[in-house]
């Protein structure tokens, strides 16, 4: 701790707020939900907007980094602490108001996805961005990484549902967009919104709600091979229908799904999906889908229409992270999208892995927009092994941009694939983003080293 004083932090901080500097019962805050651990020499959880400004004033006159930290549900390594730095987490600012007349929510970004669909419900609203873990993760580490979720192929992600923002900068002053300046000047609030941290903190936001959709059925369809599955995916996609949600399990993450929690028509199944009608065409969609299906050789159909049935259903596919994690010692996460014309090609490609690799390769995702998420795991966690599948990663990376898709769908780039941003972007786009952080951050105090290395001066 020599060079600061955690006390004269302290002593800027509002009484709800907490600074933690023992990690032997708050471990939590030392990773997200990856395998990597930092080693930050504080934690600071906010209780108002003012704390997360002292903190980030605090950082600035001593020189020390800091990491935004939300409910540390990412995927990226995007909230690992890099040594020596301060989290700082949102956690605590959980304020959330509902205006029904016009339609929105105003929150905190330690709101939880879900109890945001809760209030909204309560009127008769609903916020469509609806991560697999919106049980668990929070508005503020959405809109960090732009996340989408299921029904985003109908709906959209959350960048189309943020009216404006509130957000502190590295030199802890506070910055306002969209709804909060009367929509005038530049967008900053769309550079902000999937910048990963490393601009700003996000501290509250408006949010969008759209009258809840009229409810179609759930279907649960299992495959004998992969292949019938994606011709299915294409056919339903090259036929026009556009259901709310469009789900896809491999083989093995159905095996992972089935053995956490076993359900009817899983056992042995090669593939399966996982659709949800658009209730206004839910008949016209259903008729169709099941033929699409039937012409592909399904070997399980079954249709749900009841609630407490479709939440069985669905449990399937909200399940699985926590499914494929428990199933291995260490467990690689990526979420690489195609267009939806390469995502049966990409599907081939993920099932070669798995049968040329000693390794348990699997994947599941959005097919509706070609995002699939693409488990490496390993049963040792030794150094060969983990070899394996840094090498693994890097041949996914190569054939998802051979088939002209991008990195990352919805995890973002984080602290794990950065080394990979030259291999998608071209130096001056590379080059531009380098800008746009030096502006925000001159002297790399926001979650330094996450999307790219640190630009050497």
């Amino acid at each position: 701790m020599s060079g600061f004083d955690l006390q004269e932090l302290k002593s800027r901080l509002s009484d709800s707020a907490e600074i933690i500097t023992d990690f032997s019962k708050h471990d939590a805050y030392l990773q997200d939900a990856t395998e990597e651990k930092g080693s930050p020499a504080a934690a600071v959880l906010a209780g108002s907007v003012d704390d997360v400004m002292h903190t980030a004033r605090y950082a600035n006159q001593h020189n020390l980094t800091v990491v935004p930290r939300g409910t540390g549900t990412g995927l990226s390594g995007g909230a690992v602490p890099d040594e020596g730095s301060i989290v700082v987490s949102v956690e605590r600012l959980t304020n959330l108001r509902i205006d029904a007349d016009k339609r929105v929510a105003v929150c905190g970004p330690g709101v939880i996805t879900k109890d945001l669909l809760d209030a909204a419900a309560e009127h008769g609203l609903t916020y469509p961005p609806d991560p697999a873990s919106y049980k668990e993760c929070s508005l503020g580490g959405n809109i960090a990484e732009n996340a989408g979720g299921l029904r985003c192929k109908r709906f959209g992600v959350t960048r189309d549902y943020v009216l404006g923002m509130k957000a502190v900068t590295p030199d802890g002053e506070l910055l306002l967009t969209g709804c909060y300046n009367q929509h005038r000047g530049f967008a900053l609030g769309d550079m902000l919104i999937g910048s990963e941290g490393t601009l700003a903190i996000v501290v509250e936001m408006t949010v969008r709600l759209i009258p809840i959709p009229k409810v179609g059925s759930t279907i649960l369809v299992a495959f004998d091979n992969e292949e019938n599955a994606g011709h299915t995916v294409a056919k339903i996609t090259a036929s026009g229908v556009i259901p709310t949600v469009l789900e896809y399990l491999d083989r093995d993450a159905v095996a992972c799904s089935n053995r956490y929690e076993p359900t009817e028509g899983l056992d042995d199944a090669a593939a399966l999906l996982l659709i949800e009608t658009d209730g206004d065409r839910d008949i016209e969609q259903c008729d169709r889908i099941t033929t699409i299906c039937r012409e592909n050789r399904s070997s399980y159909y079954r249709m749900e229409s009841d609630p407490k049935l479709v939440e069985e259903l669905w449990q399937v596919r909200r399940n699985l992270s926590k499914a494929v994690r428990d199933v291995a010692k260490f467990r690689y996460n990526e979420d690489v999208a195609v267009p939806v014309s390469g995502f049966m090609s990409l599907i081939r490609f993920v099932a070669e892995l798995n049968a040329s690799s000693p390794l348990r390769v699997n994947a599941f995702g959005h097919a509706g927009d070609g995002n699939l998420h693409v488990s490496f795991l390993s049963m040792t966690g030794d150094d060969e092994e983990l070899e394996m599948i840094s090498d693994l990663r890097e041949r996914l990376f190569r054939r998802t941009l051979e088939l002209g898709g991008t990195l990352t769908g919805e995890h973002g780039i984080g602290s794990h694939k950065g080394q990979y941003l030259g291999w998608e972007f071209d130096d001056a786009t590379v080059c531009a983003m380098h800008q746009i952080k030096d502006v925000f951050d001159p002297h790399q105090r926001f979650n330094r080293g996450k999307v790219f290395s640190v630009k050497k001066t």
